[in-house]
């Protein structure tokens, strides 16, 4: 991509970004998709792992296409994504997000699990 197509694909993956509302979470990959860019779940990725550390963008309900924490087991990236999902209600077993308390299962599952 030349700058034109990276800066409109970051400003189009953040904008997206910054809609996800509390207590959902959305995949790298459909993320990307949303943003017109399908098959750029890693660019995705990149840009999420790139942001701020005071973002307010909400980079830590984005997981990957098997809902899970992208991030090695106790680093600090993940100690952080795990704090914040919690605070928004997800059980994570491991890396895993397995439900989100403020939702009901079935309906929580239909929002993060089509979104591959």
């Amino acid at each position: 991509m030349t700058n034109q197509p990276i800066d409109r694909f970051k400003s189009q993956v953040l904008l997206i970004l910054s809609e996800i509302p509390k207590g959902e979470c959305i995949a790298y990959g459909e993320l990307a998709k949303l943003a017109g860019f399908p098959g750029y779940a890693r660019q995705v990725g990149q840009l999420m792992k790139n942001l701020p550390k005071d973002t307010k963008l909400p980079w830590h309900r984005v997981v990957n296409a098997q809902r899970r924490i992208s991030f090695a087991e106790n680093t600090d990236g993940y100690l952080r994504q795990r704090k914040r999902l919690e605070q928004e209600g997800w059980l994570i077993v491991g890396t895993k997000l397995a439900h989100n308390d403020n939702t009901s299962p079935k309906k929580n599952q239909n929002k993060t699990s089509n979104r591959k």
